[in-house]
């Protein structure tokens, strides 16, 4: 199994963008939720080796819900729903009237402590989201003698690099758009045709590196012994 969560982890690593590092850290369910988005576009990109691609159309759902309550004086606040996930792999987002702050999620006890008691007067609020997961059996893509966890973890950056080429996707487009929209007048001031080519240029990084990688992960396993030997195409 290959949790999303995982995978978002990998590519805040790989964005030069501050309003999705503020997201990131301000607002993990939201971020959870904007990444799955374009994982599910970028899957799409990673299509060798196809053994391997096959098997990621077997994935979980989502699920978010969102709960408040009025604050009485306390730090800690049981939910009313149970969160039937792994915590480590659900994105939390936590405020106080509206502003957020830290908090810590106690999956024992399906409980938050906030970083201050709420006062009476003060609302909390919790929100999660989970992003889901590819499901499928990989380990039947290989032979028993592959090391599986260092071809997950290699799996798991290309599809990384999915995203994050996706999102590139949206950003290229947007800043073009932008560019049609603005007048000579505007032209004096910004320059939207430097910007949108740099935006084409680190995508099109985004996609030469996830293209390396994909065919690293190929070379790896067909340089082995017996290398193909289960291995698909």
């Amino acid at each position: 199994m290959i949790y999303f969560y995982d995978i978002f982890e990998i590519c805040i690593a790989l964005f030069d963008d501050p309003d999705l590092s503020r997201e990131y850290y301000e607002n993990q369910a939201l971020y959870q939720a904007d990444m799955r988005e374009f994982l599910m576009v970028g899957r799409k990109k990673f299509n060798r080796p196809t053994a391997i691609c096959n098997k990621l159309t077997e994935m979980q759902d989502a699920k978010g819900i969102s709960e408040s309550g009025d604050g009485e004086d306390r730090d800690t606040y049981e939910l009313s729903e149970d969160i039937p996930y792994p915590a480590d792999k659900v994105g939390f987002t936590y405020a106080i009237n509206g502003q957020p702050v830290h908090a810590t999620y106690n999956a024992e006890d399906n409980t938050v402590t906030f970083e201050r008691p709420v006062a009476v007067g003060e609302t909390w609020a919790v929100s999660w989201f989970y992003a889901g997961a590819f499901t499928a059996d990989f380990s039947t893509c290989f032979r028993s003698d592959f090391n599986m966890d260092a071809i997950m973890d290699e799996i798991k950056t290309i599809l990384a690099y999915a995203t994050v080429s996706a999102w590139g996707d949206k950003e290229v487009g947007r800043v073009i758009e932008v560019r049609n929209i603005l007048t000579d007048h505007d032209f004096q001031m910004y320059s939207p045709a430097n910007s949108a080519r740099a935006k084409t240029e680190w995508r099109n990084q985004m996609n030469r590196d996830m293209d390396t990688l994909a065919s690293s992960l190929g070379w790896s396993i067909l340089s082995t012994p017996r290398g193909g030997s289960r291995f698909g195409k």
